[in-house]
């Protein structure tokens, strides 16, 4: 878990860790049970060591993005030719005799253990105590989850890393395993049918976002009609840095019927997960493709353009006030190949700050008198306050446990946590 994450990670009241994976002293309380939310390195912490050695339940997507996960470092290597083989940092967690050779028993240990999404699991802690786990989708990135924990000691939501765009919280209501948990209506006089849920330990991320965002899809849409509006050979570059922003892709692809450029390390991923739509947009072949998400630090020919202007560590163009960045002496536009590239960024930004960016940006693009390289997209992973307000709501638990705190605050964030809900 990142920085600042109570209770260790541990869940109480069971002796389940989750999203962290650090050695604990000796004379402290081992995890019963490991848990994982999704691929995002902040909740792999200890994964990587190969001392580690204890099961670990997660979906079958982040078991994929997890054994085939290079850092860019190695990545940068392999394709400069100075590596011959791939450096997977979790290759540790399955170790076999070779690839593919599961079936004929060669898998010597596979410590990552897949939880169907919407399918109870039951688990044993110890011989005492066993607890049934649900997964659902999070909403946040390929393969993340919540989980549903209920066993003798009542039941606790853990929501990982979460996005509650409206259709997310209707299908929460709809859900069967949580239905027994959602708060009954204020003119039942009694409670015999519904529970309460012992905790929620809450995405806190965004905690401090107090406006509303926009959704995927209003971003998404929003992003297109923008690109719309550029010249039909136009490029684009599309800065999916990390697992996430695939709406962006899927929106593009959709919006444009057109596949959308890869690098190696992407299709890898990309290609092998539970996603039919996402596996069929995607290629490695860009020579005449217009919209690329390569690898941001190496693109292809076709979007590689003069970094001059670019920040050096993220590549991500120096943007002036309305949030353009505009033709400028030193700064090229044009491709290795001879195409204009416009630049697309994923940024965090609030609905009314949306719209009044969309209304600038199609005055500057109609009037043509100032050249627009680069597009913002607001597409959020993470919930803003409204929505965890929303959510807390529906289900009205006994308590509240934050899953990132800001060791700046020393504790008051968590302290403050009740009122805020």
């Amino acid at each position: 878990m990142p920085p600042g994450t109570p209770f260790n990670a541990f869940t109480p009241p069971y002796r389940i860790r989750i999203d962290e994976f650090t050695t604990l002293p000796p004379d402290a309380p081992q995890p019963l049970l490991h848990l994982l939310t999704h691929a995002h390195s902040d909740h792999t912490l200890g994964l990587a060591a190969k001392s580690f050695g204890y099961p670990v339940i997660c979906s079958a997507d982040t078991k994929e993005m997890l054994l085939r996960h290079e850092v860019y470092k190695e990545r940068e290597l392999l394709e400069n030719g100075v590596r011959t083989e791939k450096v997977r940092t979790y290759g540790h967690l399955k170790v076999g005799l070779g690839e593919g050779e599961e079936e004929g028993g060669g898998v010597k240990r596979d410590l990552l253990r897949t939880i169907p999404i919407m399918q109870p699991m039951r688990i044993r802690l110890n011989k005492e105590e066993e607890v049934v786990v649900v997964a659902f989708d999070a909403n946040h990135c390929p393969g993340a989850v919540m989980y549903l924990i209920e066993g003798p000691r009542g039941a606790i939501l853990h929501t990982g890393d979460i996005r509650i765009e409206p259709w997310f919280l209707d299908s929460l209501k709809r859900n069967p395993y949580l239905q027994p948990y959602l708060y009954p209506d204020a003119a039942a006089s009694t409670q015999t049918i519904s529970k309460i849920l012992e905790a929620i330990y809450l995405d806190t991320a965004s905690v401090f976002t107090t406006f509303s965002v926009p959704t995927k899809e209003e971003a998404t849409d929003g992003l297109i009609e923008l690109m719309r509006m550029y010249p039909p050979d136009t490029h684009f570059f599309l800065n999916c840095w990390t697992w996430g922003y695939e709406d962006v892709m899927k929106g593009v692809a959709r919006g444009f019927q057109s596949m959308i450029h890869v690098d190696r390390y992407k299709h890898t991923i990309l290609s092998r997960l539970s996603d039919p739509f996402l596996r069929s947009i995607i290629t490695r072949d860009g020579t005449s493709i217009r919209f690329h998400a390569c690898e941001r630090f190496g693109r292809c020919d076709a979007v590689d353009v003069d970094c001059g202007s670019f920040d050096k560590d993220s590549r991500v163009p120096n943007l002036n006030k309305t949030g353009h960045n505009t033709s400028k002496a030193g700064y090229r536009t044009t491709s290795k190949t001879g195409a204009r590239v416009v630049y697309v960024n994923p940024v965090t930004m609030g609905s009314a700050s949306w719209k009044l960016y969309l209304k600038e940006t199609r005055g500057v693009l109609e009037s043509g008198k100032e050249a627009v390289n680069s597009l913002l997209v607001p597409l959020s992973r993470h919930s803003p306050l409204p929505e965890l307000q929303s959510l807390v709501s529906l289900f009205r638990p006994k308590r509240i446990v934050p899953n990132t705190l800001d060791p700046g605050l020393m504790g008051l964030d968590w302290a403050a946590i009740d009122r805020v809900f």
